[in-house]
């Protein structure tokens, strides 16, 4: 049963990404403040949250697992820190915190991007698997395995991942993943929609309709939409609203548009989301819901 079934609704939160607090003050930097950050929005709403670590001068920490441990240790001391950091590259830092996790909670959601991953790959209909592209004997990606080796690590520590969908193309790997079971249902689906990366989908709300069309029927799914680096508050609030309309997710946060929304806080920003989603007389799914809709458990205890 989706969420939506129960009249519910897939609120994250992008709190901080690669943008700075010249493009909007409220941007966290540092553990302290990307912890109150994730706090202030599941306090207001928030069903999951996604961070960058990021040192006290808002450069990025891609691969240093301590600033992440110290954000949800720190969370977990007043919320049920349901949260995932970024990656670039290496998930070394993921497997770290899920083998040694935070104090008071366990890593659950851990961040996937296909376009990290997949290099060259072919679909074989007649055999229902992948294969990769080979240009000679000579050729470095024959080497590649036909489908990233990190699911396997992800099934094996128990984390759920959290699949960015950019393009048409990223979401005919998903599905196709999805068919022949080496991505596992439920998908956690995030199609990013951007008027300013061109990479990104187009941020013309029937886009969303194609893509949706696109994941065949009895796929299970949790789908929401992420207006990213875009512009125009007046595009994200079409996109949001489209997404509802269709039964999908939603995504906010000053770390994603922060142009679009310059003085804006993370809190604020649920707050608008809370508002579209209850005025539709749903309401956003708590981190139970999520915990309980991917077969995880319940919360550790501090």
């Amino acid at each position: 049963m989706s969420f939506r079934d129960d009249g519910k609704v897939y609120l994250e939160v992008g709190v901080n990404e690669v943008v700075s607090k010249d493009d909007n003050p409220n941007v966290p930097y540092g553990a302290e403040e990307t912890a109150r950050n994730l706090v202030d929005c599941i306090q207001h709403g928030a069903t999951a949250v996604h961070f960058h670590a990021r040192n006290d001068d808002g450069t990025q920490a891609w691969v240093d697992d301590e600033i992440s441990r110290t954000v949800l240790a720190s969370a977990a001391r007043e919320v049920d820190p349901l949260a995932y950091p970024s990656y670039h590259g290496s998930l070394e830092h993921i497997w770290s915190l899920a083998e040694r996790p935070p104090a008071g909670t366990e890593l659950l959601l851990t961040p996937f991007d296909p376009v990290q991953h997949i290099k060259r790959v072919l679909w074989l209909e007649d055999e229902n698997r992948f294969g990769v592209v080979s240009f000679g004997p000579d050729d470095p990606n024959n080497s590649n395995p036909p489908y990233p080796p990190e699911l396997d690590r992800f099934a094996e520590l128990g984390l759920v991942p959290n699949i960015a969908v950019f393009n048409a193309a990223d979401m005919r790997w998903v599905t196709l993943a999805a068919r022949i079971g080496i991505l596992r249902q439920p998908l956690n689906i995030k199609l990013f929609f951007s008027d300013r990366w061109v990479s990104n989908n187009d941020p013309d709300p029937d886009v969303i309709d194609f893509l949706i069309s696109r994941i065949p029927q009895g796929i299970d799914h949790e789908t929401v939409v992420v207006p990213y680096a875009m512009s125009s508050a007046q595009r994200c609030e079409q996109l949001w609203e489209r997404a509802l309309d269709r039964g999908l997710g939603i995504r906010v946060g000053v770390g994603d548009c922060p142009w679009a929304y310059p003085y804006a806080t993370n809190a604020e920003m649920v707050d608008r989301a809370v508002e579209l989603i209850t005025k539709r007389g749903l309401t956003p799914a708590t981190q139970a819901d999520l915990r309980a809709r991917v077969g995880a458990p319940e919360a550790v205890s501090s």
